[in-house]
């Protein structure tokens, strides 16, 4: 049986309500604090409910929480194993995800539409599901987004009150899509820093992309300090605002993920680093990272589970090896 955090049921009904953390159609909201809190809050509930917590409240709530990391899983594209980050059984969590989208028609529709597509025109990129308008603060322009039938994000413009176009090009995600819509927005204002803001961002969230696509992955090719060195690198070279926050998150990712493996081979992060022969070895660079990994505990963790982060930090940072004479 999985464990609690502590939080009650009742806590969990006021608090872990997924519109009060997801931000579908902002995407400027960091992604990494969005995934984290959303797999916290199903965990715990998900506990709670094994446990014997079964008020019906809990599990309409337990049931949204899958719902989500579903849909979550499609909107930014990254790589989803219900057992694997969750712990529950495929086709158990699969039960849950449908008794949600039984309960809601928006949500039935768009779990329909990457799945059965019973609704679509299946495989047609014509045909298109509106997900919701951007509140971009300009009377002149409306903008639309939704997906199609070939599960790929889409916006269309056009002036309030007149039918918009949807424009051509399809994204792998939604941010792509949202960027791409601000930069014709900024075109169609003839504000060429605004455009050349958003054409960088474009660029840049495609480094980003990849990263988000293995967030839940625990192991790969390289080191998790060569993957560091690799994600600085891009971090150092972005230029647009929304390409350097995505970035600077997934750095500091990575820099907690140095830490938690520091603190589980019992060394310092200094000698992980120097022991991986990765980057040139020196007090700064550990002190980097350990002010890195500090700034994710605290922008991209969920609050009920920082302080058992914070502890894992506090206790990596203080370790002193033994070293033999």
């Amino acid at each position: 049986m999985s464990e609690t955090t502590g939080c009650t049921a009742d806590w969990h009904l006021e608090h872990s309500s997924p519109g009060m953390f997801l931000h579908y159609l902002a995407p400027q909201h960091l992604f990494a604090r969005q995934i984290n809190t959303l797999t916290a809050r199903f965990r715990d509930v998900q506990a709670l409910c094994d446990a014997g917590s079964c008020l019906p409240a809990l599990t309409r709530l337990r049931n949204a929480l899958a719902f989500h990391l579903v849909k979550m899983s499609r909107w930014w594209r990254f790589d989803f194993c219900p057992r694997g980050v969750t712990g529950v059984r495929n086709p158990l969590f699969l039960t849950y995800v449908k008794a949600h989208a039984e309960r809601s028609a928006e949500d039935d529709a768009l779990f329909d539409l990457f799945t059965m597509q019973r609704h679509m025109h299946g495989g047609d990129g014509g045909h298109i599901l509106v997900l919701g308008r951007d509140p971009v603060p300009d009377p002149s322009v409306s903008i639309v987004y939704g997906v199609d039938g070939q599960r790929n994000f889409r916006f269309a413009t056009g002036s309030h009150g007149v039918q918009p176009l949807w424009n051509g090009q399809a994204y792998p995600d939604f941010a792509a899509a949202w960027l791409a819509a601000r930069g014709v927005h900024a075109l169609i204002r003839d504000d060429s820093t605004d455009l050349h803001e958003y054409e960088t961002a474009q660029r840049e969230h495609a480094w980003a992309r990849s990263w988000h696509h293995r967030h839940f992955h625990r192991s790969g090719k390289l080191p998790v300090i060569r993957l560091y060195a690799q994600a600085n690198a891009q971090f150092m070279n972005c230029q647009s605002a929304f390409g350097r926050a995505e970035m600077k998150t997934v750095v500091e990712r990575l820099a907690f993920d140095i830490a938690r493996a520091a603190f589980q081979r019992h060394m310092t992060v200094a000698d992980l680093i120097e022991d991986s022969d990765a980057l040139s070895i020196n007090l700064r660079s550990a002190n980097t990272i350990k002010q890195r990994a500090r700034a994710y505990v605290a922008t991209c963790i969920d609050p009920i589970s920082r302080p058992e982060m914070d502890t894992l930090l506090d206790r990596v940072v203080s370790y002193v090896p033994r070293r033999c004479p």
